[in-house]
């Protein structure tokens, strides 16, 4: 039992590590929120959003809206002739998602901004923290800068730029570390229905912070987060919660029942990915309580499995 134990410490903590830090990658925006075109053309346009809850559909009608498009070109044309935001935002977005040109999105994307789309500022600032190598010394910006345009972004109501917001402000390689500001903007990101943000708090908590005040308001956040996203590295957080309250300051005695049916869910949601990064620690310690755990013991583990799984696919709506 020790051995696992030991397993689960070191794994836990560098998958959640890990995985709450990729997750500074391209992203996000607001499905409702608006911004203003242009001076000359002063319509209103709503972002796709990249990081939300809706973000798969949001995508997706805008690759068919591209598809459908006669002539890509005349975005392009729009833009650069009559100086129409929207027209900068599509064209942008066409040699993004369809083209795969980082450089040349980037410019529209640009453009875009500039001509009045401040959500726009979301790529500006979010590709120059991601693809530094796109850039030369002309049109590099410093991580102060790129921020500057992120924090705009933010402002005119893009979900996206509050991801990499609170990612940027907890992340050690960018420099920017302020734990006050990164939660600020997880909170909001929340409020947004940024995927996975309650779980990100809960990391922010546990393993940045490392405040144990928070231990029983973490453990609220992966819950949620588990039952609306089903997101297997909060059943796996949970696990080990559940294994060692006592580290992160939760009012609980540990529970070897909780822990083997959070290991459950989290290895059936888990469903075979990410076993080069964490050595499929909740499986193998599954497997390895079987001969650990009286029948009684495991008997109560799978039924609360049974039971997380089933309220899980029970229809949810995020409030």
């Amino acid at each position: 039992m020790m051995q696992y134990q030991k397993i689960i410490r070191s794994t836990i903590k560098r998958a959640v590590i890990v995985l709450s830090l990729s997750s500074i990658s391209i992203g996000c925006a607001a499905p409702n929120s608006v911004a203003k075109d242009s001076i000359k053309e002063p319509e209103l346009i709503s972002l796709v959003s990249f990081g939300t809850v809706n973000a798969d559909k949001e995508i997706a009608n805008l690759i068919k809206l591209l598809n459908e498009s006669d002539n890509p070109k005349r975005f392009q044309l729009e833009c650069d002739k009559q100086n129409i935001a929207k027209s900068c935002y599509y064209y942008a977005s066409y040699y993004d998602l369809m083209i795969k040109d980082r450089k040349k999105s980037y410019e529209y994307y640009k453009k875009a901004y500039d001509l009045g789309i401040k959500q726009a500022g979301y790529f500006v600032g979010v590709f120059q923290i991601n693809y530094p190598e796109i850039f030369n010394v002309d049109n590099k910006l410093t991580i102060d800068e790129s921020i500057d345009y992120l924090e705009q972004a933010f402002e005119a109501g893009s979900p996206d730029a509050t991801r990499i917001l609170m990612m940027t402000y907890r992340d050690p390689k960018l420099d920017r570390i302020d734990y006050d500001k990164a939660e600020y903007y997880n909170e909001v990101a929340i409020k947004q229905n940024v995927r996975t943000s309650r779980a990100l708090l809960a990391s922010l908590y546990t393993q940045n912070m490392k405040d144990k005040s928070k231990g029983d308001e973490s453990i609220k956040l992966y819950k949620d987060d588990l039952m609306m996203e089903k997101n297997w590295e909060s059943a796996l957080a949970l696990m080990t919660i559940h294994l060692y309250p006592e580290e992160y300051g939760a009012k609980l005695e540990p529970d070897l029942v909780k822990t083997l049916a959070y290991a459950y869910v989290s290895s059936d949601l888990r469903d075979g990915r990410y076993e080069d990064e964490f050595n499929g620690v909740d499986t193998r310690f599954a497997e390895a309580m079987q001969t650990e755990l009286s029948p009684e013991t495991l008997k109560q583990a799978k039924a609360m499995y049974l039971d997380l799984m089933s309220k899980m696919n029970e229809e949810h709506t995020i409030k």
